[in-house]
């Protein structure tokens, strides 16, 4: 890409706005605690810089998501505050209180989030309005060029811009997308005012190394769109073992282990105060409910498929008199065993509230794939496409299909099939915020289906 005044001042600004947040936190420290400006302080935000750095938490690109900016900068943040706690301890002892300690690294974080989530906003602002965007000349007839030419106009934000696509040496024409002629008529003065070339891997093999060879001397950068089944469906992500590159088409977000740490210690902050505000008075008084109703158990204890095709016991209020059905007979929201309770318990859903305790000990997630019986997954397994990745994370107690109203009784194929796609789309997409929005919509449905089976 060709430098411009943006690229040429835009990093200046940004270091100079990010030092602006970390002096403005510490001079509010510093107040707050009674002490003045030192050589320590000096020491510290050189120190943020140069994790920043090493993390490359500092990085703002058209390519980089706000969950990516997030978390980056929470680790970041999280191995700052570490180290410098640590570096206190052995070389600075500097004494604190702990509510001094709190607000400081509370602000902190809190700012310098703000600070580069409003930068990335900003950005994309300018870009969707033309500025700082890269022109890209994209070469191949096929799906996967129209679909990067349809992303491109989709998402100006991003900043990439194109007129529409080449074929190499032929005069083929899409029929949805505008047809610019062939790559193999275009000069090198014409080629050098775009920023990117993008080539369609079906090309013939010398094809793509004249592009390549091509891009090379005009120092523009060049990338393979890669033929790939079901890319819909998956995401891909560039490897080496050794000097070897091989292409990931199955890694996900919380195939990542600090993903995967984020989401259990959300899990049992979560369940605890479920546990501890509504579990503890929920249980014994729907506990006497049930008992009044029918004899038996409190809680219906039954075999569920989880993490990896592992079996667990999955807890729920018992809703239904005693019978010899419970694992064979899939029960509807009118079946005759239910009990009066067990049916307002079962139409509001609040049957599943002892779940929590599942997530607390490990077995399930808040969100997650619904766990189903062991009979309901024999009967879809072979009928469903990817009915099997549904165990590869822990089930949860709501998920992305009982969120958009997918939920209760599965009547047929049609219907396994919309929850799993669903299911799919959540592990590919998986993020703390995409869980939280789970939980305040699934928490509506709860509350209406509350109010309407009352």
């Amino acid at each position: 890409m060709k430098k411009t005044r943006f690229n040429i001042y835009f990093p200046v600004l940004y270091y100079l706005g990010e030092l602006f947040v970390i002096l403005f936190s510490t001079q509010l420290m510093l107040y707050y605690s009674f002490t003045k400006f030192s050589y320590v302080n000096v020491l510290f935000i050189g120190f943020w810089f140069l994790i920043s750095i090493l993390f490359k938490s500092h990085v703002l690109g058209r390519d980089i998501s706000k969950f990516k900016l997030v978390q980056s900068t929470l680790k970041s943040l999280f191995f700052f505050s570490g180290s410098v706690s640590i570096l206190n301890l052995l070389f600075f002892q500097l004494e604190f209180y702990l509510i001094t300690i709190f607000f400081a690294v509370s602000l902190f974080y809190f700012l310098m989030l703000l600070y580069r989530l409003t930068v990335d906003t900003i950005l994309e602002k300018y870009r969707a309005t033309g500025g700082n965007i890269l022109k890209c000349l994209i070469i191949g007839n096929n799906e996967h060029c129209s679909n990067l030419y349809n992303e491109i106009i989709k998402h100006p934000e991003l900043g990439y811009r194109s007129d529409g696509i080449y074929t190499y040496n032929s005069n083929k024409k899409s029929k949805h997308i505008p047809f610019l002629g062939k790559f193999t008529d275009l000069d090198e003065s014409h080629i050098k005012k775009f920023d990117r070339i993008y080539f369609s891997s079906k090309l013939k093999i010398n094809y793509k190394e004249e592009i390549i060879k091509i891009a090379d001397n005009l120092n523009i950068k060049v990338g393979s769109i890669p033929d790939l089944p079901y890319h819909d469906f998956k995401n891909f992500f560039i490897s080496k073992i050794s000097t070897v590159p091989y292409i990931s088409i199955n890694k996900l977000p919380l195939d990542n282990s600090f993903n995967i740490f984020s989401k259990r210690i959300f899990d049992i902050f979560f369940s605890s105060l479920v546990i501890v505000f509504i579990l503890s008075w929920m249980i014994p008084l729907f506990g006497l409910i049930i008992k009044l109703n029918s004899r038996g158990s409190i809680l219906f204890s039954q075999i569920r498929e989880g993490y990896k095709g592992s079996f667990f016991n999955c807890f729920k209020f018992r809703t239904m008199i005693l019978n010899l059905e419970s694992d064979t007979k899939m029960a509807d929201d009118n079946d005759k065993r239910l009990t009066k309770f067990g049916k307002f318990l079962r139409l509001s859903t609040l049957d599943e509230m002892p779940q929590f305790i599942n997530v607390f000990l490990g077995d399930m997630s808040i969100v997650g794939p619904r766990p189903h019986p062991l009979i309901l997954n024999k009967k879809f397994e072979s009928r469903v496409a990817g009915f099997k990745k549904r165990h590869r994370f822990k089930p949860g107690i709501t998920g992305l299909a009982q969120s958009m109203g997918y939920s209760g009784f599965i009547s047929s194929a049609q219907d396994m099939n919309e929850r799993v796609k669903m299911d799919i789309f959540y592990f590919k997409n998986w993020n703390l915020v995409l869980d939280v929005k789970i939980i305040f919509r699934t928490a509506k449905i709860l509350f209406n289906g509350v109010f309407k089976s009352v």
